[in-house]
């Protein structure tokens, strides 16, 4: 299942704020885990997007109990050394516990949103819904889109991105909280 939603964001003051934050957007890479509304006020503005997501804009049904929310942010870039130009096709899971285990233990479901005022070209959501010997779904990175996928159950990667820098964050729904958070591996806030 692939959901795929345009101008998503719907609140001025929400787009604004994650626009003209800096820091929204530092320590791409940087694993995050929250507990949800349910236990507490969001502490920072990616917090705020997940509850608006999540709570508050949920575009589907989802009937599932859930723990917490995995949060971090990913940089593509063409002209920017410090980045790769795109991400391997993988699948989302707690990598810490499939090294320690050899067993795969992942979320229940997950977005990529894409924000406005970026300047980019490539850089597509490649899906492999029916395997990797078939072709992709393709999605393109529009500002202001949400895609909804489960990437714990499908192969999925970023084509090389030809010029600019693309920038995204990724949000995976948990139904128990994931073993990365239980043993420090993963940042609780």
């Amino acid at each position: 299942m692939i959901a795929v939603f345009d101008d998503f964001i719907q609140d001025e003051q929400l787009l604004n704020d994650i626009v003209n934050d800096s820091s929204f957007f530092s320590n791409p890479g940087i694993y995050k885990y929250w507990n949800g509304w349910w236990n507490g006020e969001p502490k920072n503005l990616q917090q705020k997007l997940i509850q608006y997501i999540w709570r508050d804009n949920m575009p589907l049904l989802l009937q599932e109990q859930v723990h917490g929310f995995e949060y971090w942010t990913g940089t593509q870039s063409a002209e920017d050394p410090n980045y790769y130009n795109h991400l391997e096709l993988h699948y989302d899971d707690d990598v810490n516990y499939r090294k320690q285990t050899g067993e795969r233990m992942f979320p229940i479901m997950g977005c990529a949103y894409y924000p406005p005022n970026l300047t980019f070209t490539g850089g597509d959501l490649h899906i492999y819904t029916e395997g990797e010997e078939n072709s992709p779904e393709i999605i393109k990175t529009l500002p202001n889109r949400l895609v909804i996928f489960n990437p714990g159950h499908v192969v999925h990667g970023v084509s090389e991105v030809t010029s600019g820098t693309r920038k995204a964050i990724a949000i995976n729904m948990w139904g128990d909280e994931p073993w990365s958070v239980q043993n420090g591996f993963i940042i609780q806030e």
